[in-house]
């Protein structure tokens, strides 16, 4: 198992700076992926950047699992859901509290993990549980920040998913990162 090192609670209200909207903008990548009524994770929300968003495309229909390690960030997240009227179709779940992946077993239609892997320390773990929460044809979206992680580090990453069984589709959905699409068959 990899060492953990955590992003700052304080750091992470830099991600909700409103000008990153110009470099991640949560409809542009998230669109082609999360429809009406889907039931997804984001995996690492930190405060919710992707969160609400996600919220918002799933609609009162869908469901947003929202899961961090920090107690922080998800007061943080609930504060911000309560604000953006999304708090109804989102779960806060704590690591090594309330969150339990064999609850969820067959339950997701898609996962977002965004520029959380590399803070994993058991990504074996991570990505063999993943794949037990998405349902047949469920995708996720993987991006590692460039420059943070290497691209060799990521293929490692990448070759971990695979032997959890996803299939790698060579897609590349963000721009600004190092990304991959995953899909359960």
């Amino acid at each position: 198992m990899e060492k953990q090192h955590l992003c700052p609670v304080w750091v992470a209200y830099t991600f909700l700076f409103p000008v990153r909207k110009l470099q991640h903008n949560p409809q542009k990548i998230l669109g082609p992926y999360v429809k009406r009524g889907m039931t997804v994770m984001d995996y690492g929300c930190a405060m919710g950047y992707f969160s609400i968003p996600l919220a918002r495309m799933t609609g009162p229909e869908g469901m947003v699992y929202c899961v961090d390690i920090q107690e922080k960030m998800l007061i943080k997240l609930e504060k911000r859901a309560l604000k953006y009227n999304v708090a109804g179709n989102i779960k806060l779940l704590l690591v090594n509290k309330n969150y339990r992946p064999e609850e969820l077993t067959g339950r997701l239609d898609f996962i977002l993990l965004f520029n959380v892997v590399h803070e994993v320390g058991d990504k074996k773990q991570l990505f063999t549980d993943l794949f037990s929460m998405l349902k047949e044809g469920g995708k996720i979206l993987f991006n590692e920040p460039r420059g943070h992680v290497s691209p060799a580090d990521f293929e490692r990453s990448l070759r971990i998913a695979e032997k959890a069984g996803f299939i790698i589709t060579g897609d590349k959905p963000v721009k600004n990162g190092i990304p991959s699409l995953l899909i359960k068959y």
